[in-house]
């Protein structure tokens, strides 16, 4: 039985390797606002809903830009840019740091050095080579008809009491990203691992009480809102809060025992064939219009601190034990083959024990 389960799991990952690449080729088309001159060329990890806006306010700075925007896991990013490196998108966005780290690392970034790159903290850029535009937490939610008149569980500790306490009918109803195919999954997961006390004990309840496993943010949270699971774990702040906004059956909470905090980082290829465009992009994207458009137009949490403190309506980063995530060499430690190996064993080994 063992062997079947490890054999479909290696199966689903080289289906979903082609797949990624495969999706990679159907973009979503921004025509330009004006006479085309020039395509710009995007591979994002961002769900195509959610970044659209913040595309079509580009546009209006640069309005002879067409652009081709590839939504992909944030793993498909990675290994789409992988499977042709001669024939690049102009800029790559993604919140698996630890992937565009390595893509900086083995050399198929470009430097790039602006007034507005220059701007950045130290913390959020390497090399001039990776810059991060988001500062965002890593959040539970939860289904509030499910909760009834309790309340949430605040941190790990209270969430483990609560599976506990409510067994039978929480079985089958976690849900969490698929760390084998969800870039930004195996990140938050491997941060765990390094971080939580309870690694090991939510490791067997999650495995214990038939967690789900899914590629996107968005299916989590549609799951949650339907009902059909009841507890969301590791989900990036920006989508939960998109979805809270729309679904009032959600609640979405900051653990106070720790909260993992990710950068969503941009790249421009070596080959880049827009470079300048990429740039343009790229300036917009780090800039005080661009950052204020991103807090107004969509729920990514802008990193410019200036226009953070203008805009109540985004999460309170004072709250909780902020934990985040290096975007810098160090960081390729997760990327190593053979811890990668025991964390995906860890992983699959919990996950499938009682099936």
């Amino acid at each position: 039985m063992r062997t079947q389960l490890v054999k479909t799991f290696v199966f689903l990952f080289s289906c979903s390797f082609f797949n990624t690449y495969t999706l990679a080729q159907e973009p979503l088309i921004f025509n330009a606002l004006k006479t085309q001159q020039t395509e710009l060329t995007i591979f994002g990890g961002a769900d195509k809903m959610e970044i659209a806006p913040f595309l079509k306010a580009f546009q209006k700075i640069s309005p002879h830009v067409q652009i081709n925007y590839h939504e992909l896991s944030t793993r498909g990013v990675y290994s789409s840019f992988l499977k042709d490196i001669n024939n690049p998108p102009d800029i790559l966005l993604s919140s698996a740091m630890n992937l565009q780290i390595k893509l900086v690392n083995d050399g198929y970034a470009q430097a790039y050095e602006s007034e507005e790159t220059k701007k950045l903290p130290r913390w959020a850029k390497w090399r001039n080579e990776v810059f991060g535009f988001t500062y965002e937490t890593a959040v539970i939610a939860f289904n509030k008809d499910f909760l009834a008149n309790e309340p949430a569980p605040s941190s790990r500790n209270e969430l483990l009491d609560l599976i506990r306490r409510r067994s039978n009918k929480i079985k089958g109803r976690i849900g969490i990203y698929d760390i084998t195919k969800v870039g930004i999954g195996y990140l938050l997961w491997a941060h765990d691992r390094e971080q939580s006390s309870s690694y090991g004990r939510m490791l067997e309840s999650f495995g214990y009480h038939d967690t789900r496993v899914f590629r996107r943010s968005a299916d989590i949270l549609q799951a949650i809102s339907k009902g059909e699971i009841t507890v969301g774990y590791n989900i990036l702040s920006s989508y939960a809060r998109t979805w809270a906004a729309k679904h009032p059956n959600i609640i979405v909470v900051q653990p106070k025992d720790y909260t993992s905090v990710i950068m969503r980082s941009a790249i421009i290829p070596k080959k880049s064939k827009n470079v300048k465009g990429a740039q343009q992009f790229l300036d917009y994207l780090l800039s005080t219009k661009g950052q204020t458009d991103m807090a107004n137009f969509t729920n990514f949490e802008p990193i410019n601190n200036e226009v953070r403190t203008t805009q109540p309506h985004l999460l309170d980063t004072s709250e909780g034990q902020l934990r985040p995530v290096p975007l810098g060499i160090q960081i390729l430690v997760i990327n190593d083959e053979m811890k990668r190996q025991i964390i995906l064993q860890e992983w699959e080994n919990a996950l499938f024990e009682y099936q």
